[in-house]
């Protein structure tokens, strides 16, 4: 057997292990996931797992991973307008299509990512923790990039750098899709509003504040 061969059969194991893992990760989270789990899921013992993984945080990585690679992929194409606001309705979309992998990014970000690079550690280049890194701060830059745009255009009026506002709106985006997927079933009867027209209304506000003219 070739040595391409074998390497695209291992990619294909991993990739099993990888879906498998997935379903079990968005059905119980990543603490209550176990390594014994995505391998009887996937049709191998325990031990053949380690084969293609450390440990259940580099599964875990390799699930987020993928979320991540969407999410990137949706906002770079949304940030061709240079539009914040097409920046936020994106992530929307994103948060709703893919409700799960939003789920295990904050599990991720919270946990796991490394704000300071200078403070990264045990991450082989390659590995899916390198690679989640990676891709979590290129969605930084790009956000950070637009923002810093809209700061020399003047369509941005703020006190803060670039990488400030970023942080800023990121924690901020977050949390209004948070509390949207937590009541998202009975928000219109709770709330007197859809879920989509709350989404409007604090990007409505963002804008306003970020342009400098704050709420009426």
């Amino acid at each position: 057997m070739s040595e391409d061969r074998k390497a695209w059969e291992k990619k294909q194991r991993e990739n099993r292990i990888i879906d498998m893992a997935q379903d079990i990760f968005f059905k119980n989270g990543y603490e209550f996931t176990t390594i014994i789990e995505i391998a009887k899921a996937s049709g191998y013992n325990k031990r053949s797992i380690y084969l293609y993984f450390k440990d259940k945080e580099d599964i875990f990585l390799a699930v987020v991973l993928r979320g991540l690679t969407q999410l990137h992929g949706i906002l770079e194409a949304a940030s061709k307008d240079q539009s914040i606001q097409g920046l936020g309705k994106a992530f929307f979309d994103f948060s709703l299509d893919h409700p799960d992998y939003l789920k295990l990014i904050m599990v991720y970000e919270a946990n796991t990512c490394v704000y300071n690079p200078g403070t990264l550690k045990n991450a082989a280049p390659g590995s899916h923790k390198h690679l989640c890194q990676q891709k979590t701060d290129s969605i930084a830059e790009l956000i950070t990039r637009l923002i810093a745009t809209g700061i020399e255009n003047e369509s941005i009026k703020t006190s803060l750098e670039p990488g400030q506002l970023m942080l800023l709106l990121w924690g901020q985006i977050f949390g209004v899709m948070q509390i949207i997927l937590m009541r998202q079933a009975h928000f219109q009867e709770t709330y007197n509003i859809s879920y989509e027209d709350l989404f409007a209304a604090f990007m409505d506000m963002a804008g306003l504040a970020l342009s400098g003219v704050g709420p009426s």
